[in-house]
């Protein structure tokens, strides 16, 4: 047996000694200053800017990899760089002095894209290259490099629709690893933030996750996960997000974007629903804090615009709750216990929604509708752009408080459509972290300024319980 092992073995070392000096060839050939000017000016071409990069290296699994590539920056490419970027080659082509990728990967990429800047910046021109540099052309299989550079093609003026032709050719054959991923709008304002993207092929399809992303730097989503497709067309792309999953107060967001490139002004239209949210951890993740609340929440949103362009934005929402447990803002805390109402020092909520619309990115309250045991608080009306509130509300009372408070409010009180209730109506503005409110001047005819101040003892006086007296304290004998 080992003489026959024997030839075998010395076959298989002989075939490992030939694939190792034709790697090493293989490593050497390609640091030569003319390879990678191929290679270089093949990814320039189809990102449109030049490129820089620190080594070359060919790996045995048939991979041309590139360490530190940084990417020049654009009008609209911000940054961009990546620690490494492998291009996985098609071996008969290269015989052929070809460069067709079978496969992109990339580890640790970083990019920032700036929306709304205009039209796609021009590449700027390569320096001259010798007679044999060769020049990406689209090719149905990916990118080859086949061109001399007397054919290569004339860089497009400004056209906003510059796109690489084989965009999803690129998406089916693309990989990421631990990727950042930011989006700023014309002022540079964030728009969106993904954070640890990974993407990879499953099933045909590209399979899109991130550990979080960051919405207009306020709004955090938790494990993002979506199936991506590309389809190119002569003006552009249309790239869709299908099967969106991911969490955000503990609850489950599902839905689908549909996205019209080109990059520089990307019109959406999407679709989202969100179940099961915790109403306390919603509001953390909506950066709200984290206030004395408990409940769940529904909600579903669709709106169409322009993204990097908040004046495009158009759609309409609702968020619904029932059985939740809300602490009230300060003015309604201070009118409970002016009044002694319990219900406004903890607002126990049996129903409560909220119907929006987003005109022309203003966001619209159609309807606010928070339904305690007996008590009612109804507004509606616009948030400033500044994100201020301008909000006209009622206070309803049932039967049963109003008997009990009619004393007190006197003439106050008017009858309220819904039956069986009275009401007052007042005005809330300012932000909604701390709102102001002329609600205690309406009730009292006293002018505060929406804030209680110094008043606060005497209203307390006037219409809750006398504070008990503390005993007067014995005179010192002389």
């Amino acid at each position: 047996m080992r003489s026959i092992a024997k030839p075998f073995l010395f076959l298989g070392t002989i075939l490992l000694g030939i694939f190792l000096l034709l790697l090493l060839a293989a490593n050497l050939t390609l640091q030569l200053p003319g390879i990678k000017d191929r290679i270089r000016s093949t990814l320039t071409s189809f990102l449109g800017t030049p490129i820089s990069v620190e080594s070359f290296f060919l790996n045995p699994a048939g991979g041309i990899r590139l360490s530190k590539v940084t990417v020049t920056p654009t009008e609209q490419l911000a940054t961009a760089s990546a620690d490494s970027l492998t291009i996985y080659i098609s071996w008969a082509d290269l015989l052929k002095g070809k460069i067709t990728p079978e496969a992109i990967s990339l580890i640790h990429p970083v990019a920032i894209l700036k929306l709304g800047s205009g039209s796609t910046p021009i590449a700027p021109k390569l320096p001259a290259l010798t007679s044999q540099t060769l020049i990406t052309t689209p090719s149905a299989r990916g990118i080859t490099v086949s061109s001399s550079p007397a054919e290569q093609p004339q860089q497009p003026q400004s056209n906003k629709s510059d796109l690489p032709p084989n965009l999803a050719s690129l998406l089916s054959r693309l990989s990421i690893q631990h990727g950042e991923f930011s989006l700023l709008d014309e002022a540079s304002h964030p728009v969106l933030r993904l954070n640890d993207l990974n993407a990879h092929q499953k099933k045909g399809k590209m399979k899109i996750m991130a550990t979080s992303a960051v919405i207009s730097d306020s709004l955090i989503v938790h494990d993002l996960a979506a199936n991506a497709e590309a389809t190119s067309k002569t003006n552009g792309a249309t790239l869709m997000l299908e099967n969106i999953s991911a969490m955000m107060g503990d609850g489950r967001i599902t839905g689908a974007l549909r996205c019209e490139l080109p990059p520089s002004s990307p019109d959406y239209n999407c679709s989202i629903q969100l179940s099961g949210a915790g109403l306390r951890k919603l509001l953390g993740d909506a950066s709200l804090g984290s206030p004395n609340a408990e409940g769940q929440i529904d909600g579903d949103l669709m709106c169409t615009g322009t993204a990097g362009i908040g004046a495009t934005m158009t759609g309409k929402g609702s968020l619904r709750c029932k059985e939740a447990v809300i602490e009230p803002v300060a003015f309604l805390k201070q009118i409970g216990q002016l009044l002694n109402v319990d219900e406004l020092k903890l607002l126990k909520l049996a129903e409560g929604r909220c119907l929006f619309r987003i005109d022309q990115g203003h966001v619209v309250i159609d309807e606010l509708f928070l339904r305690s045991a007996n008590l009612i608080l109804a507004a509606k009306g616009p948030l400033q752009p500044s994100g201020e509130l301008n909000l006209d509300s009622r206070l309803l009372f049932n039967e049963k408080l109003t008997g009990r408070l009619h004393g007190l409010l006197g003439s106050q009180l008017s009858p309220a459509p819904e039956p069986g209730y009275s009401q007052v109506t007042f005005h809330v503005s300012g932000p909604a972290s701390n709102p102001r409110t002329d609600l205690i001047e309406r009730l009292t005819g006293i002018h505060l300024g929406g804030n209680l101040g110094g008043l606060g003892g005497l209203l307390q006086g006037l219409f809750g319980k006398p504070a008990p007296q503390a005993p007067a304290m014995p005179q010192p004998a002389h």
